[in-house]
C-alpha cells in the first residue's frame, strides 16, 4: 500500500496505466451514439432497432459486472483486467469485418460482458489496492477525471469518424488492445490478503465484512448521480436545448462537453479536497451542486445560461464520482474489493438503462423544464439533508 500526501503520484507510471485502462471504458456508448443515424441508414433500420446497439451492450454488464469483480478477487487483478481489455478491444474492432446487423449486435453483446464500466470499476479497484490516504483520493480523482474526459470527447470523435464510414468509430476500440499490452508489461499485481473462493461462503463473508448502512448509502448516491447525468443532462437537457433554443446536435454536444470537462478538473483535485472535508461531505456538496445546476437549466433563459448552469452540475459530478469510488474502496478489505466495486458497475449500467425514461416520460405531460426543476429540487434537498445529518451524527 502506497501512502503519502498525493503529490508524488504524478510521477508514477502505475497511476497513468490505471488512467489508460479507465480511459478506454467510456468509448462503450459515447463514441457509438453519433454513428447511430448512419448505421440506421446503412442497414435500413428504424431508430428503435438501431438503438439495440446501445441496449445489447448495457444489459450483459449489469449481470456480468459482479461476477468479473469476484473473479478479480479470486484470481488477481491482472489476470482479469488483461483479458477484459483484449476481448473488449478485439470484439469492437471485429465489427469492421462484419456486414450484417445481427453480427454487429452479437459483437456488442460480447463487448458488454467485459468492457465499459466494468473496466472502469476494475481500474478503480486497483487504485484502492495500491494506494492509501490522500494519495488514494488523488489517484481516484485522476482516474475519474480520465473517464470524464473520454466521455466528454467521445461523441465528437465518434461523430467525426462516422462521417467517414458507419463502422469507422469501432476502430477506436483498438486502443484497448494497446492498453492491454501496456498493462501486461508494466502493471504489477497488487498484493492481496488471501485467495477467495467463488461460493456462498464468499458472499456470506463479504456481507458480514462490509458495513451495510454505509454501503447502501454510497451505492444509492452512485445510482442517483449517474441517473441525473444520463437522464438529466444527456437526455433531458439535450431535448431542452433542441426544443426550446433550437440547437442542433453538434452545438448540444459541444455545450455538454464544455460543462463536463469542468468535472474532470474538479475530480483531479479530489486529493486536495479530502484534506479539508470527508468523502461523505464532498458527496453531499456534490448533490447540492447537482441541484443548483439542474434548477439553473430551468431558469436559464438562454443556451448560454444553460451552459452556466451545467458548470455547477459538472462541479458536482467531479466531487461525487471519485469520492464515492474511494469511499467504497475503503469499505471493503482487499479480498472483497473487486466484488464491491463491480456492484457499483452494475448500478451505473442500470441507471444508464432506466434514467432516460424517468425524464422523458413525465416530460410529455409537464415539459423538460419542469422535470429538470423537480430533479434539481430533489438533489438539493438530498444534498442539504445529508450535510445536516453528517453534522449532527
Amino acid at each position: 500500500m502506497r501512502h503519502g500526501d498525493g503529490r508524488a503520484v504524478w510521477r508514477e507510471p502505475t497511476a497513468y496505466l490505471l488512467m489508460a485502462t479507465a480511459m478506454v471504458a467510456p468509448f462503450d456508448v459515447n463514441v457509438v451514439g453519433p454513428a447511430l443515424p448512419t448505421i440506421a441508414e446503412t442497414f435500413g433500420l428504424s431508430d428503435a432497432r438501431t438503438g439495440l446497439i446501445i441496449t445489447m451492450f448495457a444489459i450483459p454488464g449489469i449481470f456480468a459486472g459482479p461476477v468479473i469483480g469476484m473473479l478479480a478477487d479470486r484470481y488477481g487483478r491482472r489476470r482479469v483486467v488483461i483479458p477484459c481489455l483484449l476481448i473488449y478491444g478485439l470484439a469492437g474492432v471485429g465489427i469492421l469485418a462484419v456486414n450484417t446487423f445481427v453480427a454487429v449486435l452479437a459483437l456488442r453483446f460480447v463487448q458488454g460482458l467485459v468492457g465499459g464500466s466494468i473496466l472502469a470499476s476494475l481500474a478503480l479497484t486497483v487504485v484502492g489496492d495500491i494506494y492509501d490516504g490522500p494519495t488514494q483520493n488523488t489517484v481516484m480523482g485522476m482516474t475519474s477525471a480520465s473517464i470524464t474526459v473520454t466521455a466528454a470527447l467521445a461523441p465528437a470523435i465518434g461523430g467525426a469518424l462516422a462521417a467517414i464510414a458507419w463502422d469507422a468509430p469501432f476502430a477506436i476500440y483498438g486502443l484497448s488492445v494497446v492498453v492491454a499490452g501496456a498493462v501486461y508489461l508494466w502493471l504489477e499485481e497488487p498484493v492481496r490478503e488471501t485467495d477467495s473462493t467463488l461460493d456462498l461462503a464468499y458472499l456470506r463473508e463479504a456481507l458480514r465484512t462490509v458495513p451495510t448502512r454505509p454501503a447502501l448509502g454510497l451505492y444509492g448516491a452512485n445510482f442517483a448521480s449517474f441517473a441525473l447525468y444520463f437522464g438529466g443532462v444527456l437526455t433531458a437537457v439535450s431535448f431542452l436545448l433542441n426544443d426550446t433554443y433550437g440547437l442542433g446536435s453538434g452545438r448540444i454536444g459541444s455545450l455538454i462537453t464544455a460543462a463536463m470537462l469542468v468535472s474532470a478538473v474538479v475530480a483531479i483535485l479530489n486529493g486536495r479536497f479530502v484534506r479539508i472535508a470527508t468523502e461523505q461531505q464532498l458527496i453531499s456538496v456534490g448533490f447540492v451542486a447537482y441541484g443548483i445546476g439542474l434548477v439553473g437549466t430551468w431558469s436559464a433563459g438562454s443556451a448560454a445560461g444553460v451552459l452556466g448552469a451545467l458548470v455547477f452540475f459538472g462541479i458536482g459530478h467531479g466531487l461525487v464520482l471519485p469520492s464515492v469510488a474511494s469511499a467504497l474502496a475503503g469499505l471493503a478489505p482487499t479480498k472483497f474489493r473487486g466484488g464491491v466495486m463491480s456492484l457499483r458497475t452494475s448500478l451505473v449500467l442500470a441507471s444508464q438503462a432506466v434514467a432516460p425514461p424517468l425524464f422523458t416520460v413525465p416530460a410529455v405531460m409537464i415539459g423538460y423544464s419542469t422535470v429538470l426543476l423537480t430533479a434539481g429540487c430533489l438533489a438539493l434537498v438530498g444534498g442539504i439533508g445529508a450535510l445536516f445529518a453528517l453534522q449532527y451524527r
